[in-house]
Formats: C-alpha cells, sequence, structure tokens
C-alpha cells in the first residue's frame, strides 16, 4: 500500500511524463482529459495535507 506521499511522488511523476508527451499543436482529448484528472487527485491530495487552512473562515 502506498502511503500519501508517495502517490504524490507518484502523480507528480505521471503528470510530467504525459506533460512531456503532449504535441505542441493537435492534442487528442484522451490526453488532455487524463492529465486534468491526474492534476485533479494531486490537488485532492495536497488539500488533506495538515498544512491546510481547514475550518478558518473566509470573510
Amino acid at each position: 500500500m502506498e502511503t500519501r506521499q508517495e502517490r504524490i511522488n507518484k502523480l507528480k511523476e505521471q503528470i510530467a511524463d504525459l506533460k512531456s508527451r503532449l504535441p505542441a499543436h493537435s492534442v487528442k482529448p484522451p490526453m488532455l482529459i487524463e492529465l486534468e484528472e491526474l492534476e485533479e487527485q494531486l490537488e485532492l491530495l495536497l488539500g488533506a495535507e495538515p498544512e491546510t487552512k481547514e475550518g478558518k473562515e473566509k470573510i
């Protein structure tokens, strides 16, 4: 089983790999969808870190 930090590192690697494979023109929709999904997963994991300011009211 992966730890949260291992999952974060793996997602960052996958995102970097996918971005390096994106063509300069005519990007295929499935590649963009995969990139968005990976970035969303990463954001969720990063948002779950204890350093977040959860519970504080926004004004």
